[in-house]
């Protein structure tokens, strides 16, 4: 009940765009569990008419898409009416604004007709795959929500839900990949360690998720606050008048953050267990996994640090300097173990990476 009255507080538009969210997770998340419990029964019952593919054509998953795809809709025309505005929503958690309402809209639409692929295939090549459409669909609604993140913890809290979405995806992918093809040796560049390295990717990840909540912490008792602008404005006022007299640790927790980041994404210069972790994945999923990810991203950080954290540029070339030497040295030692290094060139995300971080720079000088 006492949540049922901290809903009360919101306004009316504001339950225009809940609404959609909440109903999207309540459904899939019942399917979900419908799907995994009756995946249970399954193994427990000897009749053989059962199937799993039955299982998921009951819970008709082509319906599925077509809701979000209306929610996604519904979110999008909600913010459109605001159009014009800068103001905060959701106990100011969320910010909306002209420059993050039309990244907002790019990924929804982007978004919309991956979903409307999935449809497709499921449809035409009659194959059906709940984790698959459950995995598409959770990143799908909480990707475009990072564009009006308006707080640090916000913005981390949603990277977290991304990452898991992500992560039970890997191992569902994987399992199922080795299952249908251990006995063509076509398929013989799986990994046998590969859940070692996937489990390699989690522990990196609770680790930049350590760093990250450690510079969230010290930043909200640095400032009071965790939101973009008034942390920005903080920062701007003691870069011109020194009144908190530690410029050293705010240098010392943006180095933290920065590569609490950088481990989170896996971006250079610490990167090549993915290489291992998208062998054997399909296309769409290793596309949307790396492309469409690294899209998304992009356009945020260039949100960050040219519109919310403008007042870090005295920073930059220190941050930037010290993420040079460590990719300096990581790539040396690499050059001793040549199949590495040429997978290292191979991969051009990796490349883009680097030109990431160099282009907001030029951007922003």
């Amino acid at each position: 009940m006492s949540f049922f009255f901290i809903l009360l507080k919101l306004l009316v538009s504001e339950y225009m765009f809940f609404l959609p969210i909440l109903l999207n997770l309540i459904t899939y998340w019942i399917i979900f569990f419908k799907n995994n419990i009756s995946t249970i029964n399954k193994k427990n019952n000897w009749d053989k008419s059962i199937s799993i593919k039955n299982i998921i054509i009951k819970q008709n998953p082509s319906f599925m898409i077509r809701l979000n795809i209306l929610f996604n809709s519904m979110m999008l025309l909600f913010l459109i009416t605001f159009n014009g505005y800068s103001n905060t929503f959701w106990w100011s958690h969320f910010k909306l604004n002209n420059y993050s309402l039309y990244l907002y809209s790019i990924i929804i639409i982007i978004n919309n007709y991956f979903l409307y692929i999935s449809d497709k295939h499921i449809k035409l090549n009659n194959n059906y795959s709940i984790d698959y459409i459950f995995s598409i669909i959770n990143i799908t609604l909480f990707i475009p929500m990072i564009f009006l993140a308006n707080t640090l913890f916000t913005f981390f809290f949603i990277i977290e839900l991304v990452s898991c979405s992500i992560f039970y995806k890997f191992i569902v992918s994987k399992i199922s990949f080795k299952n249908n093809n251990y006995k063509n040796n076509f398929f013989s560049i799986y990994s046998k360690n590969y859940l070692n390295v996937l489990f390699y990717q989690y522990w990196s990840s609770f680790f930049s998720s350590v760093m990250i909540v450690f510079s969230i912490f010290y930043i909200f008792t640095l400032t009071g606050t965790t939101e973009w602008s008034v942390v920005n404005f903080i920062i701007s006022s003691n870069n011109q008048i020194n009144y908190l007299n530690n410029k050293i640790a705010i240098l010392f927790i943006a180095i933290i953050l920065l590569i609490g980041f950088i481990i989170k994404l896996g971006i250079a210069p610490i990167q090549l267990y993915k290489i291992e972790i998208y062998k054997g994945l399909p296309f769409l999923s290793i596309f949307f996994y790396t492309t469409f990810y690294f899209l998304v991203f992009f356009l945020f950080f260039s949100l960050i640090f040219i519109y919310y954290l403008s007042a870090l540029i005295n920073y930059y070339w220190l941050l930037l300097l010290l993420v040079s030497i460590i990719g300096i040295l990581y790539i040396i030692s690499l050059v001793f173990d040549i199949n590495l290094f040429k997978a290292f060139l191979a991969y051009s995300t990796i490349i883009n990476s680097v030109s990431f971080i160099l282009l907001i720079l030029a951007i922003i000088f």
